[in-house]
This record gives structure tokens, C-alpha cells and sequence, in this order.
């Protein structure tokens, strides 16, 4: 297949591309740093700058994975590109639902943004909305929650790690018993992978994209500090310093996307070594 990954030189889209290229998959990478795996296609532009896009031959592409669209003037640019007869991935997020009144959320709530996410919800929201309302047939729209994993300098796990270590204070919002789920940077792309491959018949499908579990925070840190065999920690509940906010979030059904690509997600405890050994070696 040839495959244009929009972004593709950092997290998720560079892990997407070197997994591509190994499975012998013709991938072009487009990006501002005009940076990507050996092996990769490199297009250098931004894709805010219409001149940019036109360098891109989108009809020459079976799949197009945007892994870094934020706002609607963005879709609205390059809408009118797409080819409507090729697949188009949208990384969305589950921040783009509203805030619920019950948990947990399934695919059919309603999209205005989550509060807590300013307006990075409300604009993945709108950009969905657009997309549902496109010329596009063949579309994919993943709402991951917090992805992790190797690679990723966001100060999530990262955080927590270094503070553990470091016999730094974790700065927590509320109490901590606020739940998160998370999903695994690896995993992620094994969807896409499977998206892209299959003949699937759910051609304009969204998909919650997490793990099963459905952790506080609390327990998260506790399970972290067990991997790294720290016994005594220092918690600031109630800090306004605190790097996940106080909100529910990730309390997700992942059951429409298990049953459709037959795919299952690694829990934290099951990705967490690998992720450490990566930490160690990159900080």
C-alpha cells in the first residue's frame, strides 16, 4: 500500500511509519521539520500553508493517516485535496465528547468537548463534525485517551517515573480518585495497521481507542512506584500543580472497536517494564 502520514516524526506517527516500512508498506511523512524513519518518503511543509499541501499528490495514496489535525480551518484546507476514493484516518481524541452524565461513554455521546480540555475538545469535536459531513466514504475517526508509551516526552508516565525516582513531590488535582484510562502507543498503531489492511465493511466508523481498565490515579502512581520497587513516596493532593486534571477521564467502552478488528489492549501493568527500560535509557 502507499500510505502519507501527516506528521510522522515524533510519538505515535514515527512508531506508525517504522512499523509500516517494515512490513514493506510505500509510506510518505509530512511534516514541518521535514524529519522521519529511514526508509520514508519526506515531504517537508506545513500543513496550515495551502502551497505546502499542493506539493502532495493525494491521489497517489491508498491511505491517508492525519495524525496531527487540531482545529477546523485545518480540514478546511485540505478537504478539498483528499481523494475521496482513498482511506482517511482522523486521530481525534475522547476529549471530544461532552462531559457526560453517566459513565462510562460509548460512541454514540454526544460530541461538544470536554471542559477540562479547553478548546482542544471543542475543536477535535468540530473537526469530527466536519468530516461527517464531507465528501469523504472511506473514513476512520479514532478517540484514543492518554496515549503512553515509548517515545512519548509528554510528561505523563514520564512524570511520574522521574518524581518517584528523583524523591520528587507528585502534585495530584483533587483527591486522586478521579479515573483514567490509557492506551499504548504500540497498540495504536497495531489498530491503524489493522484498519488499513483489513477489508473491513466499517467504512465510516469512529472508535473509543483505550485499554480495559479503569484506574485512579492514585492507583496508577502506586502501581508505577510498585514496578519500581519504591516503598515511600511524597503526595501533594489538592495541588494546582498537578499534570492530569481533576476530571473523569478514559471511562470509555472500547467494545465496538475489539469486536470489529478483534484486537485487545495491554494493560499498565503489562506494558510498564518495557516502558521503563525505555525511560532509563532516554533520560
Amino acid at each position: 500500500m502507499t500510505i502519507l502520514i501527516i506528521g510522522g516524526n515524533r510519538f505515535v506517527g514515527k512508531l506508525l511509519a517504522e512499523a509500516l516500512t517494515k512490513l514493506n508498506h510505500k509510506v510518505t511523512v509530512f511534516n514541518r521539520k521535514g524529519t522521519g524513519p529511514e526508509g520514508c518518503l519526506i515531504i517537508k511543509g506545513d500543513r496550515n500553508n495551502l502551497e505546502d499541501l499542493k506539493q502532495i499528490n493525494f491521489t497517489h495514496f491508498d491511505c491517508v493517516v492525519d495524525m496531527c489535525l487540531y482545529n477546523p480551518e485545518q480540514f478546511k484546507l485540505i478537504e478539498p485535496l483528499l481523494d475521496d476514493k482513498s482511506k482517511y484516518i482522523f486521530i481525534s481524541s475522547g476529549a471530544a465528547y461532552k462531559d457526560p452524565d453517566t459513565w462510562p461513554i460509548d460512541e454514540n455521546n454526544e460530541l461538544l468537548g470536554m471542559e477540562a480540555y479547553g478548546n482542544y475538545g471543542v475543536e477535535k469535536a468540530e473537526v469530527e463534525k466536519l468530516i461527517f459531513n464531507s465528501h469523504l466514504y472511506n473514513y476512520k475517526i479514532l478517540r484514543p485517551t492518554y496515549i503512553v508509551g515509548e517515545g512519548n516526552h509528554n510528561p505523563r508516565l514520564g512524570h511520574y517515573i522521574k518524581c518517584l525516582k528523583n524523591e520528587e513531590t507528585i502534585h495530584i488535582a483533587g483527591n486522586g480518585e478521579n479515573i483514567v484510562s490509557l492506551v499504548f502507543a504500540d497498540d495504536v498503531v497495531d489498530l491503524i495497521i489493522l484498519m488499513l489492511t483489513s477489508k473491513s465493511l466499517h467504512d465510516l466508523e469512529e472508535y473509543n481507542v483505550c485499554n480495559d481498565e479503569f484506574l485512579t490515579v492514585n492507583s496508577l502512581i502506586n502501581i508505577i512506584a510498585t514496578k519500581l520497587n519504591i516503598k515511600e513516596m511524597t503526595i501533594e493532593h489538592h495541588s494546582s500543580k498537578a499534570i492530569l486534571p481533576p476530571n473523569n477521564y478514559g471511562v470509555f467502552k472500547n467494545d465496538k472497536v475489539k469486536t470489529s478488528y478483534d484486537i485487545e489492549f495491554k494493560t499498565l501493568k503489562e506494558s510498564l517494564p518495557s516502558y521503563i527500560e525505555w525511560y532509563n535509557k532516554n533520560n
